[in-house]
């Protein structure tokens, strides 16, 4: 059974409890000075104008910090994704080294792709084509040296 299509409810599902812990902690945060005062000078009141100035602005920090994280966690959950993707068993001629889309029939045509095609599809990877000098050997032995 594939996983990925058991994690997308449940991150569906998880979406509404992650939101209320991320509320929480922009609250704690945000009375954090209130707090930290109730108890080192009670007379001070806990709405003061000062620590509701200073909790808005620790809040206002607090929700940035919270959305760079969770944009760097989809981020590097994209990635990890990517790399199962690629680490997974692919289908490769053994003559002409192309690779067979995974889930598709391996009788098509349509279903083989060049390697570079694949990767370059699948990762960042930009391929720049040469020749080793076994196969240099091998094909071009017997013409003049290219430059």
């Amino acid at each position: 059974m594939d996983l990925d299509i058991l994690q997308k409810p449940i991150k569906i599902l998880l979406f509404p409890f992650r939101l209320l812990i991320y509320v929480g902690i922009v609250l704690i945060i945000a009375n954090v000075n209130a707090v930290v005062d109730m108890f080192q000078h009670p007379d001070i009141p806990y709405f003061d104008e000062e620590h509701l100035i200073v909790g808005f602005v620790a809040g206002l920090i607090s929700v940035a910090v919270l959305v760079i994280l969770e944009i760097f966690f989809r981020h590097l959950s994209r990635a990890l994704h990517q790399i199962k993707v690629l680490e997974s068993f692919l289908s490769i001629c053994a003559n002409c080294k192309k690779i067979r889309i995974p889930g598709t029939d391996p009788q098509k045509k349509e279903s083989w792709k060049p390697i570079e095609a694949y990767i370059s599809e699948n990762t960042d990877t930009i391929f720049s084509h040469g020749i080793c000098p076994g196969c240099y050997e091998k094909y071009y032995s017997d013409s003049k040296d290219i430059e």
